[in-house]
């Protein structure tokens, strides 16, 4: 029986019978929120912060989360799933290998969506540093690190047992390093800059990644009949 690919943790949703002028005070919060988290960081960002830049009450706020790290895991929810949206394209192909066009075209996606949410992506992994009452970001981070690697290894495993690629390749091992390769330049390069990359050096961290993808995957040849 096939491994069940790991969910992500349950993150906090809004409530169904908020009326509207609820539901307009939890989205002024998540965006005040989500600009202070850029701004300032997790460790440095508080709850006086979001209210006071959401020209809001204390009140207001703890009727719709409980803490700073509910809110966190709001925002940062549609986030992870448009990263991972942006890195799956083409990953269920089976009946061939990618070119290394497709391959760096894929990379290109993943990259600049990252660089779209740098730096609430690097918000997410300081919190996960932290442990203690932060833990839930590090099992966020870790799902949806899980996530990425089993569907590759899955993907890899088939064009494997196609005969497209050798069989002397570990899909386990291949997608965690590639996997690790792509996150941690993305981390390094995009989410620790000083300021955001041009359009130009992201897709060429797009390219190089897809071309490292390409050879490591399709440079050792097919298996043998």
């Amino acid at each position: 029986m096939r491994a069940r690919e790991p969910r992500l943790a349950a993150q906090p949703a809004a409530p169904a019978r908020l009326t509207p002028k609820g539901r307009a005070m939890r989205e002024l919060l998540l965006t005040a929120a989500a600009k202070m988290f850029a701004e300032l960081g997790y460790e440095q960002t508080r709850v006086s912060d979001l209210v006071q830049h959401a020209q809001t009450s204390h009140g207001n706020f703890y009727r719709h989360f409980k803490d700073k790290d509910e809110i966190l895991l709001a925002i940062l929810e549609p986030l992870i799933e448009e990263v991972r949206t942006s890195s799956r394209a083409g990953a269920t192909d089976l009946a061939r290998l990618p070119t290394e066009a497709e391959f760096a075209d894929r990379n290109i996606a993943f990259f600049r969506v990252y660089a779209k949410h740098r730096r609430l992506l690097r918000v997410m992994r300081e919190a996960a540093s932290r442990g203690g009452s932060a833990s839930s970001f590090l099992k966020l981070w870790l799902a949806q690190r899980d996530q990425f690697i089993l569907r590759t290894e899955r993907w890899l495993s088939g064009l494997q047992s196609r005969g497209l690629i050798a069989r002397t390749l570990a899909p386990r091992a291949l997608a965690e390093a590639l996997g690790s390769m792509t996150e941690q330049l993305a981390y390094v390069k995009i989410g620790l800059a000083a300021r955001s990359l041009p359009a130009k050096e992201i897709d060429e961290l797009g390219r190089t990644c897809g071309r490292i993808w390409f050879l490591s995957i399709a440079g050792s040849g097919v298996s043998n009949p």
